[in-house]
């Protein structure tokens, strides 16, 4: 941007914006320097899962592991023995109180202690009771009731071979108590040579000496611990909700990651899990799994595909892979599993990720609040070259917009509310990037079509890059302001990312219909409200805003629709052969549309301007919200957006081409 050709009041602004623009770029590049680096990806086998698996068909668990290992496994996903699945091993029998006394009646009781407890009336109804017969076990039950029980609830009726112990409590209760990992488990992966994935179950009374307890029973086996994921019917964090601090500190100390679950709804989000994120910046990793009911309806290379796509697009570093339960061709089952983790490792390794301890996205120069803020200038900035463009620029005003985005922005840090702030200011510069991008297409909406083909082509191509390159200068601002470590770990979201996508749209066909430099033909604003509405027009209507609710419905991971099979054929064979898939609201309407414009004759321009300018605010708004999902990788971003232009191009050089020809046989028929 030439500052000298602007007037003289608003030229400072445009000063203003171009060091925040630099601002956003310096912080682009240190956030693709950090990505570049943070590509370890960690492939886990659920332990649970997997020896359901082994044992239904009596496969080798170590050899099966092994092999697993070898074909690019790193990590054994190892969760806390719950109460109700004591005894599934044959180390250890449970029983209530009530149970013991009913056996008695119908058959004597073997063990001698238990059957002298029944006789002489000494047996609780309502308690449980545990028969451990592996001292390993029986060690790690006795930590583990201490844990969650009171001492006086705990009973150990028989400190030898085999342990009886009494714990006094209801066996539902009981069932869904977690009494840590099984030390074979934790010993069988430091055998083979994995890295440790412990899942913990949270008890809401725990606090630091019952969390350091817990952990630390799993670190005295094996302390090749790399991510710690939690479970439970509560799906709650460690610690949650009074004792978040106690497991960071835990988290701290011992140099773990968290691996933060990734879902699709907001309801299943773990609680607590963005309050410890954010307790231990640059040690949350996103971890990606898919769930059983799902793994029985999708193929295997679907599967597969899946776990590339998280990693590659979203910031994945552990894959949570749970065992394949079907054979694959004439593979049996055991092979069929090991082709899959073989599959996932190679096309990773193809991808530039290396295998071994999931690295996290670190905290990172980008995210210093020096340069957010001065990038965040960049909104007030083209705002006031905004209303100067229309006539309505007012000195008051433009200090207004700098004060309060000034004053805003240092509130939040102060506050610690800074990225609801970042947020704001960032939709703002969407918006009006989005505004600015489709007002550099008003000489295109003026110009006449050239008589060669070769030359119309590339003046449409030359509108469709200008139009784009303004968006990308939106998307640039967003990027500079949002671009945490939190939010590329979708902790934190930007929360105006479906705004980006439906106001884009209306502000194009506001502009068009109202400003006359587009020349709609619309001469007084009131003669819009005051023009009768015509059958077609309605109907016009309504299509249009079904296709809008239904855009927006279909945006996103957690899409309220899901697409075709044809859909995803084509999205499976577009991300193969252009390695990113680009987004249909982009290469099948924005680029085209916006090709269109200028090659059309001013009376079709007029018939359809209103429609090409909602297509192309589509996708304009598009580009800026490619850089809106600020858990995908700049890279990744920046070659959808590439693939967009060369697809959307070479679709918008053929609607030209045919309407060239429609409209020539017409005038020649005429």
């Amino acid at each position: 941007m030439n500052a000298t050709l602007l007037p003289q009041r608003t030229r400072y602004a445009a000063i203003v914006l171009i060091v925040a623009l630099l601002a956003s770029l310096a912080v682009a590049a240190f956030r693709v320097r950090t990505e570049s680096h943070a590509r370890r990806v960690e492939i886990a086998m659920d332990f649970q899962d997997f020896d359901a698996l082994a044992r239904s068909y009596n496969y080798n668990p170590a050899a099966f592991l092994i092999a697993l290992r070898r074909a690019g496994l790193t990590s054994l996903a190892v969760t806390e023995e719950l109460g109700g699945n004591v005894g599934t091993d044959g180390k250890a029998y449970v029983t209530t109180g009530a149970a013991l006394i009913n056996q008695a009646r119908i058959s004597p009781i073997r063990d001698p202690l238990l059957a002298t407890l029944v006789a002489t009336h000494r047996i609780d109804n309502g308690a449980v009771y545990m028969l451990v017969s592996d001292p390993s076990d029986y060690h790690r039950y006795r930590v583990q009731l201490a844990l969650h029980f009171m001492p006086k609830s705990v009973r150990v009726l028989r400190a030898a071979r085999p342990w009886i112990l009494e714990v006094r409590t209801q066996i539902d209760y009981f069932n869904n108590t977690a009494l840590g990992i099984p030390t074979d488990q934790i010993r069988l992966a430091r055998r083979l040579g994995l890295l440790l994935i412990p899942r913990f179950q949270n008890d809401e009374r725990f606090a630091a000496p019952q969390i350091e307890a817990t952990v630390d029973n799993v670190l005295h086996y094996d302390p090749k611990v790399s991510t710690v994921i939690f479970f439970g019917l509560r799906n709650q964090v460690f610690g949650y909700p009074d004792h978040l601090e106690d497991t960071a500190a835990v988290f701290k100390r011992h140099a773990f990651n968290f691996g933060s679950i990734e879902t699709y709804d907001d309801s299943q989000i773990q609680k607590g899990n963005d309050t410890l994120a954010k307790l231990i910046p640059g040690r949350t990793v996103r971890v990606q799994a898919i769930a059983k009911t799902d793994l029985d309806k999708i193929k295997l290379d679907v599967a597969v595909a899946r776990y590339v796509l998280g990693v590659r697009e979203r910031n994945v570093r552990v894959a949570y892979v749970r065992p394949w339960d079907h054979q694959d061709g004439d593979l049996s089952i055991e092979k069929t599993n090991v082709e899959m983790v073989a599959h996932i490792a190679d096309q990773l390794k193809g991808s530039g990720f290396r295998l071994g301890r999931a690295t996290p996205i670190p905290l990172y120069h980008g995210n210093n609040a020096a340069l957010v803020g001065i990038a965040a200038l960049a909104v007030p900035s083209i705002f006031i070259l905004l209303i100067d463009f229309f006539g309505w620029y007012r000195r008051g005003w433009a200090i207004a917009a700098y004060g309060a985005t000034v004053l805003a922005y240092l509130a939040g840090v102060v506050s610690h509310h800074d990225m609801f702030v970042r947020s704001v200011i960032a939709l703002a510069g969407a918006l009006l990037f989005s505004a600015a991008a489709f007002l550099v297409l008003i000489p295109a909406f003026r110009e006449t079509p050239t008589a060669k083909p070769g030359a119309q082509l590339l003046r449409c191509a030359g509108w469709t890059l200008a139009a784009t390159g303004v968006a990308l200068l939106g998307a640039l601002v967003v990027v500079g302001v949002m671009s945490s470590p939190l939010a590329m770990e979708e902790i934190e979201r930007f929360r105006g990312v479906k705004l980006v996508l439906v106001l884009p749209p209306l502000i194009a066909l506001l502009l068009y219909v109202f400003d006359r430099r587009f020349g709609s033909g619309v001469e007084r604003p009131r003669d819009v409200f005051l023009s009768p509405i015509l059958t077609y027009q309605l109907l016009a209507g309504i299509a249009i805003v079904a296709a809008a609710a239904l855009l927006l419905m279909r945006s996103g991971n957690d899409s309220d629709i899901s697409p075709s099979q044809f859909e995803l054929t084509l999205r499976h064979v577009l991300t193969s052969v252009l390695s990113v898939r680009p987004r249909f609201k982009e290469f099948v309407i924005g680029i085209p549309c916006l090709m269109l414009v200028p090659a059309l004759y001013a009376a079709h321009r007029r018939a359809v301007g209103w429609l090409l300018a909602l297509g192309i605010g589509v996708g304009i708004g598009d580009v800026i919200d490619t850089f809106s999902h600020l858990h995908t990788p700049l890279t990744v971003s920046a070659l959808r957006i590439f693939n967009d232009l060369v697809v959307g191009i070479a679709i918008g050089a053929l609607l030209v081409w045919a309407y060239r020809r429609i409209a020539t046989r017409t005038a020649t028929a005429s």
